[in-house]
């Protein structure tokens, strides 16, 4: 039997989609590892083309180059987000003075919590 969902439980689901999300894009611009770690999914993968080639990254592999990058400033911004049932995905952008990161994000539901599952991203430069 379907049951169809209220406007407060749509508006809940909402917010925890977008809940991992926002840790990646708060989390990212200074650097705070643990908030990092608390958005992805354990077995996250990050990819990424650098020089005409895939790059690949575990989310260990992904926080360290984090925690080595140089502290600049950020503009964060989503620029949309969808789901269904059990996975989402989200598309944000990461201005930064000279280039930008433009990140598309999969999510899932585990146990009531959404986790990003992996991340593609484009470094764009300004």
């Amino acid at each position: 039997m379907e049951t169809t969902a209220t406007k407060t439980e749509i508006e809940v689901e909402k917010q925890s989609i977008l809940l991992p999300v926002n840790e990646y894009l708060e989390g990212r611009p200074v650097k705070d590892i643990e908030r990092l770690r608390r958005a992805f999914h354990p077995d996250a993968c990050i990819r990424m083309v650098v020089d005409g080639k895939l790059v690949q990254w575990t989310v260990p592999q992904y926080l360290d180059a984090v925690a080595k990058a140089s502290l600049q400033e950020c503009q964060p911004e989503i620029l949309s987000y969808t789901w269904d049932g059990d996975t989402a995905s989200a598309h944000v952008r990461l201005t930064f003075p000279t280039f930008r990161f433009i990140d598309r994000f999969n999510l899932v539901k585990l146990d009531g919590k959404w986790l990003l599952m992996d991340k593609i991203s484009y470094r764009q430069p300004l």
